[in-house]
């Protein structure tokens, strides 16, 4: 500063000009406070300026110093990570070498920085290069910015490599008892941070839990659009006739509508979309079953067929899961009733990524259903 050091008694600042009655700041300055010296000129002379003997104290009551040194004050991440580094290492060749720079690279960033805030950060004792005390009171709040941007990068890798994150799932009986534990199984055992939550109920429920938005993804078979939750088709697959292990039905490899009629008939409960369209499906051909039982889930109506109680057509995925735990014998009817599956997101928020990655293994399961085959001599229940 090519001004001249100010008298013990000055009044005048010799940072910057004093604003004129009529200026007043738009904001307030900052308040930075430096030690200083124990001979500061009295209190009285303060508002006016707080330089004195070569000491400065920078209060909110000085606004055109303060106010100077905020406005020019220029600092570079990178110059402090230069300074970081320099105290974490203890030399200019260490801190170089840490940050893939050149020697003099790093002494300029260091010169800038100390430019910057107008005073020494360093001093040389000896062969030492030795961090002030205003270096050192700098160095605790970058060390907890850094730390700071430090948990903020792990928590962004962490998220980046599935490693943290929760999944909420809905989903209805048919996909929730064991299709999808079968997939979340699979899912865990590659993203292990994951945490699943997997709630089991009826289509309707399914579709009102993602309707609410507090839930990640869904799976129900309800037709049904609500401008809040967005549906994907997963799937649709005939749905398949279910006997009692040795039924006669089971000579068949293919079975007929005519082969229901007067049948005892197990079926789902009337509360059930699916009931009402497997008796439309009948009625539309002049079928007649026997209806002499009800339940409101697939995997019941297995266990009822599976006990002699009588046969029924049931959605395709619960129908092969029994079939393959040796409850039931399955077999393909003609003409085909069609059952969709179907996948729910929240409509008023984008899907994460570990929903993606949880609909991708559902749709290969699904493919993998679709391309095996039933053969009547391999069948359950034979």
């Amino acid at each position: 500063m090519s001004a001249s050091r100010p008298s013990s008694t000055s009044t005048s600042c010799p940072r910057a000009a004093r604003p004129s009655a009529r200026q007043s700041p738009t904001m307030p300055p900052p308040m930075i406070a430096v030690p200083a010296s124990a001979d500061m000129a009295p209190s009285s002379l303060r508002p006016e300026c707080p330089m004195q003997d070569g000491y400065v104290k920078f209060e909110i009551l000085c606004y055109s110093c303060a106010n100077t040194m905020s406005h020019a004050m220029r600092l570079s991440h990178r110059q402090i990570e230069a300074f970081r580094a320099i105290i974490e290492s203890g030399s200019v060749t260490a801190a170089a070498e840490l940050l893939f720079l050149t020697q003099p690279s790093v002494s300029r960033l260091l010169a800038d920085l100390e430019a910057e805030l107008g005073f020494a950060l360093f001093a040389r004792i000896g062969r030492s290069l030795t961090p002030t005390p205003e270096a050192e009171a700098l160095y605790e709040e970058v060390r907890r910015s850094f730390v700071g941007l430090q948990e903020v990068s792990r928590v962004a890798e962490d998220i980046r490599q599935y490693r943290s994150g929760s999944l909420k799932i809905a989903a209805m009986p048919a996909l929730g008892l064991q299709f999808l534990p079968a997939v979340i199984a699979a899912f865990n055992r590659d993203r292990p941070g994951i945490a699943v939550s997997l709630r089991v109920r009826s289509s309707h429920a399914v579709v009102q839990h993602l309707s609410s938005q507090q839930f990640d993804v869904g799976f129900s078979a309800l037709d049904i659009d609500l401008p809040s939750v967005r549906r994907e088709t997963l799937v649709t697959m005939p749905m398949l006739a279910v006997l009692p292990p040795g039924h006669p039905l089971g000579e068949k490899p293919v079975l007929m509508l005519q082969d229901f009629h007067q049948q005892p008939f197990i079926a789902l409960g009337n509360e059930i979309s699916t009931r009402s369209d497997t008796d439309r499906f009948f009625a539309d051909h002049g079928i007649k079953p026997r209806v002499v039982a009800e339940a409101q889930l697939s995997f019941a109506i297995c266990s009822m067929v599976a006990a002699g109680a009588g046969v029924s057509i049931i959605e395709p995925v619960t129908a092969r899961q029994c079939a393959a735990l040796g409850m039931v014998a399955i077999r393909p009817i003609t003409p085909e009733q069609p059952f969709t599956y179907d996948m729910l997101t929240p409509a008023l928020r984008p899907a994460s990524r570990l929903v993606q990655d949880l609909a991708d293994r559902v749709r290969r399961q699904f493919e993998d259903l679709k391309d095996s085959r039933m053969t009547p001599g391999a069948t359950a229940g034979r």
